[in-house]
């Protein structure tokens, strides 16, 4: 099944007269290719949230069910923000933000690390695991748990990881913290540079805490979305010219980019090449992954 990682409703604020945004992608022997696309043919990956040992009627539930809840309820924050209204109400908010720690975990490349983390920690389980197995266990079953595990279901531990997945996208400290923020979106229609995107959107301070933590996201080539730790921090930037805003972004976006980015055109073309995935994207694993295993 196609699974867009970089939902359609996102990209659309990126299409042009001919219904097609400018794609700059990641091929063959590391070539930087480009093309205009509609949003179908782009920012997706076959079965990346399949269930295996599934049911044929449940295995795509993940990417049916909650990735189309988590995009379906965003749509209307994103369009208030985009038309200069600023969601207010509480679920609009969380609906909003959840989107947002969703699109740093729904990646190919994160979630086939964090499917990989996921299945070693399963599988070297703690001296208290161990023993409450043996506690448990019956004549013929394996001495050691993690034996017991790929015995009983060879897929549990891959199964449970994209469960684990869709628990850390609704992890409350996250999502009531981001939802808490001062939120701005900035216009930066008077620059001729449009904002770009990528399969890595979103911008974040390492210490969300902090006097300049934010959290950011181009909502369209003009538009900007940034959550604030502090008042007076986004005030800062927010006085900052529009031109150095697009340029802070697009080196952003295209540097955290590991296969595909987005434009209204192909004038960038030259800078996507030289600085596509040259800058680690936010990543948010190292935090969760140590409790995951409990979430499954």
């Amino acid at each position: 099944m196609r699974h867009h990682y970089i939902p359609q409703f996102y990209l659309r604020p990126w299409l042009g007269p001919d219904h097609k945004l400018q794609e700059f992608r990641r091929g063959y022997g590391g070539r930087i290719q480009t093309k205009r696309y509609g949003t179908f043919s782009t920012g997706f990956a076959d079965d990346i949230y399949t269930m295996p040992g599934a049911t044929e009627e449940t295995k795509q539930n993940v990417e049916r069910y909650f990735m189309g809840f988590v995009d379906n309820t965003a749509v209307k924050a994103r369009d208030m923000l985009i038309n200069k209204q600023m969601p207010t109400g509480a679920e609009l908010r969380h609906s909003w933000v959840r989107f947002l720690l969703s699109l740093l975990f729904r990646n190919p490349e994160e979630l086939a690390t964090f499917k990989g983390r996921f299945s070693s920690d399963l599988l070297s389980p703690s001296e208290d695991i161990q023993a409450k197995y043996e506690a448990a266990r019956q004549d013929g079953d394996p001495e050691r748990f993690e034996e017991w595990v790929m015995l009983s279901d060879a897929t549990y531990p891959e199964r449970s990881a994209v469960l684990a997945m869709t628990k850390l996208v609704e992890n409350v400290k996250a999502l009531d913290l981001l939802r808490s923020m001062h939120w701005r979106v900035i216009t930066t229609e008077s620059v001729s540079r449009r904002l770009m995107t990528s399969d890595r959107p979103v911008m974040m301070t390492t210490g969300m805490v902090q006097y300049r933590g934010h959290c950011a996201i181009p909502l369209s080539p003009t538009q900007l979305f940034i959550a604030f730790t502090a008042v007076g921090f986004a005030d800062e930037f927010c006085a900052v010219p529009a031109g150095r805003i697009v340029r802070l972004v697009n080196e952003t976006v295209i540097g955290q980019a590991r296969k595909y980015v987005y434009a209204v055109d192909d004038s960038q073309c030259s800078e996507v090449k030289r600085r596509m995935g040259k800058l680690e994207p936010p990543s948010l694993i190292r935090t969760f992954v140590s409790r995951a295993q409990t979430l499954a």
